[in-house]
Parts: structure tokens; C-alpha cells; sequence
């Protein structure tokens, strides 16, 4: 039975009343009760987000983050709220915001102090800033993600205390804003608690690590004396008292003078000369600050050398930081690539001690160099004050010789040091240590480029030794390193030094732990000096190496068997034995003697004279027993005479071919047709693929062969199994470039609302370790993700 028309129609009002009354419960739920939802914009209007001071209101898009309304006094915010609304803990995701008001906008600063209380690094406190107030941000409140904000902090995973400092000009002339709200979101694993203060200033503003105020770098309530500054100006800068008053009217930005955190040291001229260095223990500078320190230099000037040296119980040194080295003419340096003239050398390597040193050397030789007023400055480490020791030095040479030799003054101005005996370099900085003959050399894994030895001299008398300079080496490097080490010689006076650019021979050693040889030959080993080295091309890794110069004796017929032969190829002959061989019988008939030189040995007749005695050499030897010492060679026309054999198998010489991205060296070939007029190494100049190749920085060989103990030919290809330091570098800055192109394409996604950070980091990081996130909220500094 159907209901009668008015029964419908009570029935049907009563839907449409429900159905009204349930769409205003529905949108009072979806605002949490604390506001309507405005359907345009898809948000809600909250009944009290912006809260008096000390009330509690609600703001975000559907009115589900608590603002507390909070006063910029430097005080911690959470001491108003923290018993009625446990405002000072946030658990994962949570946030909770502060409304700072300002009566006016007559303010140039707002400083903000994060500071994470509670012990468990898992917890981890998120900063974000948005300005409100004013005619063009009166309608800006939060949102519940974390973009759309004006400034944030995200590194407190890293550090438990941070602090932000926003400046008012950066955000343009027309920015009018009369309040800010600071959000805190709750990130990392745990709950955490936290404290937070902020100030407006007018000048430029500050808050010790325990949370004391200060303006201008120094504490708000500190003496007068104890100040940096007299003053702020009316466009809220800083009149800063001497030493931290900026040494020249226009100095480049961000240094720290408008702060009055950076500081000059002048130097006066009696304090540093060529005979007197300046020396300042315990300096300091503060976290990411300067220190600089003025100097003249002169036309009489050579060169000046400037160290900084971290001291051993500097804060910085145990928060695993450091500093840097600049210096500049004419004007404090910064650490841009066009702010400073000189920085210390990049080094492949360091030892422990290095890592907490910096110098800069230049001298009139260096490009950059001019007269007038030097500043050397120290930049401070990014997490605490550094402690060190300054030292600036003058001098007449190069490093003063290392006080290793004697500065000489040449005719056209320019200084050379005359190195002491066992040193050279242009500082006397090398030292060739003494090899010992028969001596093995052992030397454990450590990082350097070049290790130099001198061989000892062999005496004119020593004419039948050879030598032989035996290498190998070991090292954990990476399989993907092609370069190997190199084993070379170069003769000449003490001046000399053997570099892969100049050197008499050279051997790869290209396999570990396998022993390489060059040989020397008497000839060879007579007059001038002869050095070793042992070259690391893979100065960033620990290469350790096993070096033995062996020294063999040749004596002629090995004595025949009646005498010892000693280490300079003499025979000591057996009793009643003569000769250079011991071949004679001194008791015996009148015989054949053996006749020798330096070169050669051969048998002549023994005269014997009429009237008995001892019998005398004839003036003709036999050129049959004609025989060539060691080292040499008969001539060809088979003439009793000897040339010196200069032939070394393996050995490399530059043939001046290039290949592509690299370079051919021709392969010693020693084939027996050396005569003497040619008695020098067969080099093959024409075949590049019977050369060994050696590819520039970020090439390796593909495709070489081996052929006895030296590979041969190939092509010098990118990447091709291996890469140099420089293509390292390469890789990772492609690496790099290729991250932040990626980053940027999500930042576009996220702007346009088609993707979060919230849901990237809930859905990927909650599972990874502390150190991913520190890495995440390093980034998101950089980057403003």
C-alpha cells in the first residue's frame, strides 16, 4: 500500500532537512569542528588562526595544526605552552606552529634558534618560516605540507642546535609583513622535544649555542667593553669597533663585517721581515666567520709563505671540521673562485697532520703576484670555532732552501738554491736517500708521487760489474685503475731528478707483486750520477714497493778455477797462480800469459829469453782467444777491438708520436744487429701498435697486447675499464648534475601538485639509516625541498 501524497512529502522534507543538517556536520568534520571549508579553495577558514599571544588557535588546511601565539623576545617559546598543551614535543609528522607578531614592520632581522632537547638523535625537528601580516601577506597561513613557506631549517638531524637568520630586503621593498608563523614538524623515527626562540632586530642578530640573544655578534647583556659594536644604524647596520670594522669602504658580501664577525689583524712591517717571522698561537675563529690578517709586501720581497696549523684542542678539530686558506691583494679575500688570488695547492693525498694544515707559497715568479697590502684570511669551519696557530714567513729563496742549501742572487734578478750534497728540487725539497748495493729496500703501503734514491758511484777499477735496479709493488687500489706504477733512472749531476718527462730509462710495472729489471752495463755506469724513482700515479691510493739495486761481478774466466772473485770483478788468485784469469803457474814452464784491459782479454805468447828467467809478453796476441768483457762488444771486421753495448731491452723512449688522447713510446728491441756505429736501442718509431701507449687523464688503453714484459698498441678510449683521477671528478660532477636535474624535475611535480615530499620521504626514507636522512636534510637546505 503506497503512503498518501502529504505522507510523501513529510517524508521527503525530512530527508532534505537531514541531508542539509549532515552536509554542515560534514564540513564542520572536515575542519575539525574549528572552522567551514570554503569550497572555492578547497580549504577551510579556521575561527582562530591567528591567536593573541599566549591563546591557542588552529590553522593549516583543515584546521588540524595547533598556532600558539608567541612573543619574539628571545625567550623560548614553549615555556608559555608546554604545561597546558605540551607544545615542546612532536611525535613523526606532527606540527605545531607559533605566531610572532610584530607592532610594526620597522625591522631589517628575524633570527629564529632550533634547538632539539631531548637526547635521541632519532628524533629529528623541522623549521618552517612564513611570513604574514600587512597588505601583501595578510591571507598567507601554513599549509600541511612543507612547501609554500618562506625559509626553513632542516639540518637539526645533524646538529641539535640551529639557527636561521632571514634578512627583510631579501624578499623586496614591498614586503610588509607585521608577523611570521614558525612551524615545527616532527620528522625522523621518534618523538622528540625541542625549544624555540626568535627575535626581530634591527640590526643584525644572533643566539649563543645555550640561547643568550645577541646583536652585532656579541651578547645582548655583555659589558660595553666586551661589545663589538658602539652602535646600529638607522638602515640596520652595524658600527662595529676596531678590529672588526671593515678595513676598506667596499668589501665583497657575506664575509662577516656587516655582522662585525669577521676580524683584521694588521701587521706591521717590523713584525714581519726576511729575518723574522710572524708567529700567533691560539688564534680563533668562530663558526662560519673570518680572520683575516694584513701584511705589506715589497719590491725587495721574494717570496711570501703562509701557514695555518689547527692546534690539537681546537673544538673544530674534534667536530671532525676544518677551515680554509685564502689570500688576496689589495682586499679581504672570500671564498669564491674570483675572490681570493691564491689557496693552498690541492693535494692528491695527506697524512693525518696535513689534514689540519693550510699554506699558500707564492713568490715573484707566480702569476697574481703584486706589491701593496696582502690579506691572508681564514675561513671558519661550518660546525664550531677552530683553534690554530698562524705563522707568516719572508724569504730570500725558494722555502728559504729548506735549509737545505744556499740561496744564490743570479745577475738578472731571479734566486736559485744551490742544494746541499743529497738534495735537489727548486726548495731542496727532494732527498735522494743512499741505495746500499745487494740491499733490498722495503717500503709498506703509504701515499706519495715520487720516492728518490741514488745509486752509489762505481769506481773506474769496477769496469766489469753490471747493475741491475730491480722493482716491485703492492697496493689494494681499485680493479678499475689502469695506471700502474714506474720504475725510472736518469743520469746526470745532484740538480737531477727523474720524472716521467725526463728520464734515461724507464719499466711499467704493471703487474704486483712481479719484480721488473733495468740493467746497467759498465760502460753505462761510468761518470755522472745516477738517481732512481719510484713514481705513483695513483697518488690518491697507498702504494707500497720493494726496491733492490744488485751490483754483479764479471771476472775474466772466472778465475780458472785458482782464485775468488770479489765484488768488483778483480781475480784474487790462488798461490803460485798469476793473471789477470789466475791462468799463470808461477811455478811452471814458460807459458802463454792472459793479457787484458778494461775492454777486453786475449792470450799472448810468452818469450822466453835465451838465458833462462822469467819471459816477457809478446807485442802480438793471439785473435783467437780474443775476448770482449762484459758490457762490450767485438767490432764486426772481427778486429781484436771492443765497443760498449748500449742496448736495454724493454726500455722506453718518447718516439713524439701522438695518439689519440694519449701518447706512443717506442719499446727498446735489442736483435743482435747493433754494431759500433750503432750501438743504441732498436726503436721502432713507425708502428704505433708495437709501441706502449699511455693515455691522457680520464683515458685508459683498450685493446693493447702483450708481447714479452711490456704491453703494446691499443687506443686510448673514456672510461674503457678504467678512469684517472681527472675522470673521477668528471664522474662524479655528471653524477651530481644528473641528481639535481632530477631533484629539479620533482620540485617542478611537487609545485604543480603532483607530488609531496611528505609522501617521498614517509614512503622512502622512513626505512633508511640516520645517515640518509641527514643526507636528505642537507639537501633540502641547499635545494629547498
Amino acid at each position: 500500500m503506497s503512503p498518501a501524497p502529504s505522507q510523501q512529502l513529510h517524508v521527503l522534507g525530512v530527508l532534505t532537512i537531514s541531508l542539509c543538517f549532515c552536509g554542515v556536520l560534514s564540513d564542520n568534520a572536515d575542519c575539525n569542528g574549528r572552522g567551514t571549508r570554503v569550497a572555492a579553495a578547497e580549504v577551510c577558514s579556521c575561527e582562530n588562526d591567528t591567536p593573541t599571544l599566549g591563546q591557542l588557535g588552529y590553522t593549516g588546511a583543515n584546521c588540524d595544526i595547533p598556532v600558539f601565539g608567541a612573543d619574539a623576545n628571545g625567550e623560548d617559546f614553549t615555556q608559555g605552552c608546554k604545561q597546558e598543551h605540551q607544545c615542546d614535543k612532536l611525535k613523526p609528522d606532527e606540527w605545531f606552529c607559533f605566531l610572532v607578531n610584530q607592532s610594526s614592520t620597522d625591522w631589517n632581522h628575524l633570527t629564529v634558534q632550533l634547538a632539539r632537547t631531548s637526547e635521541d638523535e632519532d628524533g629529528d625537528p623541522d623549521l618552517y618560516g612564513l611570513f604574514t601580516g600587512g597588505v601583501s601577506r595578510k591571507d598567507k597561513r601554513p599549509a600541511n605540507t612543507t612547501y609554500g613557506y618562506d625559509f626553513r631549517e632542516t639540518s637539526a638531524a645533524s646538529h641539535d642546535t640551529v639557527v636561521r637568520k632571514v634578512s627583510k630586503p631579501d624578499f623586496g621593498k614591498d614586503m610588509d609583513a607585521t608577523g611570521a608563523y614558525l612551524c615545527v614538524k616532527g620528522y625522523g623515527r621518534t618523538a622528540f622535544t625541542y625549544s624555540l626562540r626568535a627575535v626581530y632586530s634591527q640590526c643584525p642578530s644572533d643566539f649563543t649555542h645555550g640561547g643568550k640573544q645577541m646583536m652585532c655578534s656579541s651578547v645582548v647583556d655583555a659589558p660595553e667593553s666586551e661589545k663589538r659594536y658602539t652602535g646600529c644604524s638607522a638602515d640596520g647596520v652595524c658600527e662595529c669597533k676596531a678590529p672588526y670594522q671593515k678595513p676598506l669602504p667596499e668589501v665583497y658580501d657575506g664575509l662577516g663585517f656587516a655582522e662585525c664577525t669577521a676580524r683584521v689583524v694588521s701587521i706591521a712591517d717590523d713584525e714581519l721581515t726576511v729575518d723574522r717571522a710572524y708567529l700567533k698561537e691560539h688564534e680563533q675563529v668562530q663558526t662560519q666567520g673570518w680572520a683575516y690578517y694584513a701584511f705589506n709586501v715589497t719590491h725587495e720581497d721574494y717570496q711570501v709563505v703562509v701557514n695555518v696549523a689547527e692546534e690539537e684542542d681546537s673544538q673544530c678539530n674534534k667536530d671532525y671540521g676544518s677551515f680554509r686558506l685564502f689570500a688576496k691583494q689589495g682586499q679581504p679575500p672570500g671564498w669564491h673562485y674570483n675572490q681570493y688570488d691564491f689557496r693552498p695547492a690541492y693535494q692528491y693525498y695527506q697524512t693525518a697532520d696535513d689534514e689540519q694544515d693550510q699554506e699558500i707559497k707564492f713568490d715573484v715568479e707566480s702569476a697574481g703576484f703584486q706589491t701593496g697590502t696582502w690579506y691572508a684570511g681564514v675561513e671558519g669551519s661550518e660546525h664550531s670555532d677552530c683553534t690554530y696557530t698562524v705563522t707568516i714567513n719572508k724569504f730570500d729563496c725558494p722555502m728559504n732552501c729548506s735549509s737545505r742549501g744556499t740561496c744564490m742572487h743570479m745577475t738578472n734578478g731571479s734566486r736559485s738554491c744551490d742544494c746541499d750534497q743529497g738534495f735537489f728540487g727548486r726548495e731542496c725539497e727532494n732527498e735522494a736517500r743512499a741505495l746500499e748495493y745487494n740491499k733490498p729496500v722495503a717500503r709498506q703501503e703509504t701515499f706519495f708521487e715520487y720516492d728518490y734514491y741514488s745509486l752509489p758511484q762505481v769506481a773506474d777499477s769496477e769496469l766489469t760489474v753490471e747493475v741491475k735496479v730491480q722493482a716491485s709493488f703492492n697496493s689494494s687500489i681499485p680493479s678499475y685503475w689502469t695506471s700502474r706504477p714506474e720504475l725510472l733512472l736518469l743520469k746526470g749531476d745532484k740538480t737531477i731528478e727523474p720524472t716521467t718527462a725526463n728520464y734515461t730509462f724507464k719499466h711499467i710495472l704493471e703487474v704486483q707483486n712481479s719484480v721488473y729489471e733495468i740493467d746497467l752495463c759498465p760502460s753505462q755506469l761510468k761518470g755522472g750520477l745516477w738517481r732512481v724513482a719510484i713514481y705513483n700515479p695513483m697518488r690518491m691510493y697507498q702504494v707500497g714497493y720493494n726496491l733492490t739495486a744488485l751490483k754483479i761481478a764479471h771476472c775474466l774466466n772466472e778465475c780458472s778455477g785458482h782464485g775468488q772473485c770479489d765484488h768488483t770483478g778483480t781475480c784474487h788468485c790462488d798461490p803460485n797462480w798469476a793473471g789477470g784469469d789466475c791462468s799463470v803457474n808461477k811455478d811452471g814452464d814458460c807459458q802463454a800469459l792472459w793479457h787484458e784491459t778494461a775492454q777486453y782479454s786475449c792470450l799472448q805468447e810468452c818469450v822466453c829469453p835465451s838465458g833462462g828467467g822469467p819471459c816477457t809478453p809478446s807485442t802480438h796476441g793471439s785473435t783467437t782467444s780474443f775476448a770482449c768483457k762484459h758490457g762490450y762488444k767485438r767490432f764486426s771486421d772481427n778486429s781484436a777491438r771492443c765497443y760498449p753495448v748500449g742496448c736495454q731491452e724493454g726500455a722506453l723512449q718518447d718516439s713524439q708520436q701522438h695518439v689519440s688522447n694519449g701518447r706512443a713510446y717506442a719499446v727498446c728491441s735489442c736483435d743482435g744487429s747493433e754494431s759500433e756505429t750503432s750501438n743504441k736501442c732498436g726503436f721502432s718509431t713507425e708502428d704505433v701498435t708495437k709501441m706502449a701507449v699511455a693515455c691522457d687523464e680520464g683515458y685508459a688503453v683498450k685493446g693493447a697486447r702483450k708481447v714479452g714484459s711490456t704491453t703494446v698498441g691499443g687506443t686510448c678510449v673514456r672510461g674503457a675499464g678504467g678512469t684517472s683521477g681527472l675522470g673521477v671528478f668528471i664522474w662524479i660532477l655528471c653524477s651530481v648534475l644528473f641528481a639535481l636535474a632530477i631533484a629539479g624535475a620533482l620540485l617542478w611535480l611537487q609545485q604543480a601538485g603532483y607530488l609531496t615530499w611528505e609522501y617521498i620521504r614517509n614512503k622512502f626514507l622512513r626505512k633508511s639509516s640516520a645517515l640518509d636522512e641527514g643526507l636528505y636534510h642537507e639537501l633540502s637546505m641547499d635545494t629547498g625541498f
